[in-house]
């Protein structure tokens, strides 16, 4: 996920501010959490300004997706470096206050929703992708990296957050073994501030090569596997190609000696773009809008890898992001959110608990 690889240089700066949808976040009694054994229902809210999570558009939409079946709020927040290749690691400007933070899961909470705080790293310069960090010094960088950890672990302690991720996306730290010892130190800390379930979300090319799963309790996977290259794959190609992807992963927790992990998608999602299926994990901001195609990824996606019975859920990337006002949803935005499009009514008619194909319509 992040800047350089699906925002293709996006500016992240901007905030909007008013309702989306008319209603009072806190109104009415506070809702039964879902069951934590329940299947995970989950969408992604990320803040890229200090106060974005305490905006309306927000906090109306936390309500708005509980009503279309969610059940898992993933927030995502960030600390930065100056480079590519930096070791230190802080909040900046762009970071969500933690107030705002503590505010958000509370509103999640109260709306029944359980919450998985899933902070992140992007650097100021370069590509900002943390799959393309080369610390000038390992050992630094993870001591500023626990650090960053030890802060949000304690955060996610106090206010009650359901789930932690220890990272996510370090395809050039997370699977080399003389760094192992740097990753468990780091689980570590975290668990010497959270005491909930911690997990941590792999990138699909290389999830395989991760060095330190077994000292987690879940396995998740930011699942943006390319499911065709033809420009219009019809709805049962990707189902099967999903399929076939599922069962190299129902392969391989066996053979990793994981399969009694719970394993979690913790992040998908598709742009209502040509060319979604070939690349879902980039959104190109002026390709053509194809809010059809949008619908059969997230049909094909739930009739194949959301019925195996090991997925113990989906984080789906995302609704929106008021942080940047490119995000605004509609028939008209070629991005990932759900907003406005479609492909919502899918995603609430799976989240109701029904097994058979959604109906499309065609757009």
């Amino acid at each position: 996920m992040r800047v350089g690889r699906r925002w293709m240089g996006v500016s992240l700066i901007g905030i909007v501010t008013g309702g989306c949808f008319g209603v009072s976040p806190e109104s009415g009694p506070s809702k039964p959490l879902a069951p934590l054994a329940a299947r995970m229902k989950g969408m992604t809210e990320a803040g890229y300004s200090g106060g974005v999570f305490d905006t309306a558009a927000v906090r109306n939409a936390v309500v708005h997706l509980r009503q279309d079946g969610v059940n898992w709020l993933a927030i995502q927040i960030a600390w930065y470096q100056p480079t590519m290749t930096s070791t230190t690691i802080a909040p900046n400007r762009k970071t969500p206050t933690d107030a705002s933070v503590t505010r958000l899961i509370r509103l999640a909470h109260h709306q029944g929703m359980r919450v998985f705080l899933n902070p992140f790293v992007n650097s100021m310069q370069g590509s900002g992708w943390q799959a393309q960090f080369h610390p000038r010094l390992v050992a630094a960088w993870f001591a500023s990296y626990d650090q960053y950890l030890a802060h949000y672990a304690a955060l996610a302690q106090k206010d009650h957050a359901d789930l932690f991720a220890i990272g996510d996306e370090f395809d050039t730290l997370d699977n080399v073994p003389a760094y192992e010892h740097y990753w468990a130190k780091a689980i570590a800390t975290t668990r010497r501030y959270y005491q909930g379930p911690v997990t941590y979300g792999a990138d699909y090319p290389h999830y395989q090569a991760v060095t330190f799963w077994k000292l987690l309790d879940d396995v998740g996977i930011d699942a943006y596997f390319p499911l065709s290259a033809a420009p219009n794959p019809s709805l049962p190609q990707l189902v099967a190609n999903w399929n076939r992807i599922a069962d190299q992963i129902a392969l391989w927790r066996t053979s990793a000696g994981l399969s009694k992990k719970p394993f979690l998608i913790t992040e998908l999602g598709y742009p209502s773009e040509d060319g979604a299926a070939a690349t879902p994990g980039t959104w190109y901001p002026h390709d053509p809008v194809n809010l059809g195609l949008q619908q059969r990824l997230y049909q094909a996606t739930f009739q194949s890898v959301w019925q195996r019975p090991w997925v113990k859920g989906i984080m789906w990337f995302w609704w929106a992001n008021p942080s940047n006002p490119d995000w605004k949803g509609g028939p008209g935005d070629n991005g990932y959110t759900l907003r406005g499009k479609p492909v919502e009514a899918v995603l609430t008619y799976y989240f109701a608990g029904r097994t058979t194909p959604a109906p499309t319509k065609h757009s």
